[in-house]
């Protein structure tokens, strides 16, 4: 019989304020929020086919938040997956989902810096999607992460990047509601960041605003279920998670009328990097 895991976070916040005090990365988990690369379940199918991912496999899953990407991946295709995050909070909650979705699933969970990071072995592919951008120096990240890397693995991206300047307003909300304090990135410098690695697959794609009812079924749904998850009955925490989730959602609709994000699937060839023979088209 398979019985429920029990909510992982030591505390349910017990006011308003709490909700509201919270920086982004422990509010994400604070919600139990399903935290997703640009494309969703779109580009994990997309890095899965080009990438050859299969059960044979070991994935590093970089700031993995709640566990979205290497959860479904393992899912999805049986390999073996390992993720880290700076968040102990999102951590414990990539934990519980894991128990809570499938505890068979090869999934492994650690709280760690990124800058400072060492695994015990090297992986056939990392998923980084969006990521380097929440990393105070990405290009220095982009090449540390290379040496976790075996030969002939896969880099899984899929960075977004603006074909303009951001406007104030929205380079404020990427920074305030966010966190991320890099400049954003032209299509030129996202794609940089993976110089030297064979460009397998590449697409770009733009991005579309969701109305307003997709948003609030969204924010329904997600703090719903981390109120029935954790046990939390005040109506004004509640009130106060879909107010918080709710204006991150509008954020990103600010973002995403300015923005794009390309999906990538790269591979590694150490007797060539960081040289590159083959034309980009």
């Amino acid at each position: 019989m398979t019985t429920t895991p029990t909510w992982p976070l030591p505390t349910v916040p017990r006011s308003a304020e709490a909700v509201r005090a919270a920086s982004y990365p422990d509010f994400v988990a604070m919600i139990n929020q399903t935290n997703v690369m640009p494309g969703a379940h779109a580009t994990l199918n997309t890095w899965a086919l080009h990438s050859r991912l299969g059960p044979h496999h070991r994935l590093l899953d970089v700031a993995c938040t709640t566990g979205f990407t290497s959860r479904e991946l393992a899912r999805l295709t049986g390999c073996t997956t390992t993720g880290f995050d700076l968040s102990h909070d999102s951590v414990n909650l990539a934990r519980y989902n894991h128990r809570l979705l499938d505890p068979t699933l090869q999934l492994t969970y650690h709280q760690a810096d990124g800058t400072t990071y060492q695994p015990d072995h090297t992986y056939s592919h990392i998923a980084v999607g969006a990521a380097l951008g929440f990393f105070p120096d990405p290009p220095a990240m982009a090449n540390r992460l290379l040496g976790f890397l075996d030969n002939g693995g896969y880099v899984l991206a899929a960075p977004f990047w603006a074909p303009e300047f951001l406007p104030d307003h929205a380079a404020a909300v990427r920074r305030d509601v966010f966190g991320i304090t890099s400049p954003m990135e032209t299509r030129h410098q996202a794609l940089a960041l993976f110089a030297g690695l064979d460009v397998l697959h590449q697409a770009d794609h733009t991005l579309t605003p969701e109305p307003d009812d997709a948003i609030e079924h969204y924010c329904q749904s997600t703090v719903d279920r981390a109120c029935a998850q954790s046990g939390n009955t005040d109506p004004a925490v509640r009130t106060a998670m879909t107010d918080r989730l709710r204006e991150i959602k509008h954020a990103t609709n600010t973002l995403r009328a300015h923005q794009r994000y390309t999906v990538l699937v790269l591979r590694y060839d150490a007797g060539a990097h960081p040289d590159r023979y083959v034309e980009l088209f």
